[in-house]
């Protein structure tokens, strides 16, 4: 499977809204920003927006379906597999890939509730552990 493309946070926070809406032109995509944006008394450009889904599409993050006027613009990555991407290269750049660090470090900082502690005790109960890896073995 291909890995997604490195994405700026601009090009991100589209792709957030993209994954919201499934598919969606541009002027539809610059509606959600803005809504968003609204509360910080910013607004972003049309064309700014439509550059920044021509740079997605050019990265492949996103497909544009190009047999309609206007554009319909819908994410190449599901969210998750961008997410789980994202969160690795994270935990390797800030983290040097010590994930018992970093999620000490949330729950020192007190970044993390009783309450979501708990539940993610609770989800990790429910997740299958992999098993040990095994040996290949050779004639």
């Amino acid at each position: 499977m291909t890995r997604p493309p490195d994405l700026t946070p601009a090009e991100f926070n589209i792709m957030k809204v993209l994954w919201s809406l499934e598919r969606a032109t541009v002027a539809e995509v610059r509606s959600v920003l803005n809504r968003q944006a609204a509360r910080a008394g910013t607004e972003l450009a049309y064309t700014t927006v439509m550059t920044l889904l021509g740079r997605l599409a050019a990265k492949g993050a996103v497909a544009v379906d190009k047999d309609r006027e206007p554009y319909i613009y819908a994410p190449a990555f599901r969210r998750e597999s961008v997410l789980r991407d994202r969160l690795r290269s994270f935990l390797s750049d800030v983290f040097d890939g010590d994930s018992q660090a970093m999620v000490l470090g949330l729950v020192a900082d007190e970044s993390l509730s009783l309450d979501e502690l708990r539940a993610i005790e609770k989800d990790l109960g429910a997740t299958p552990k992999p098993g040990p890896k095994k040996k290949e073995r050779r004639p």
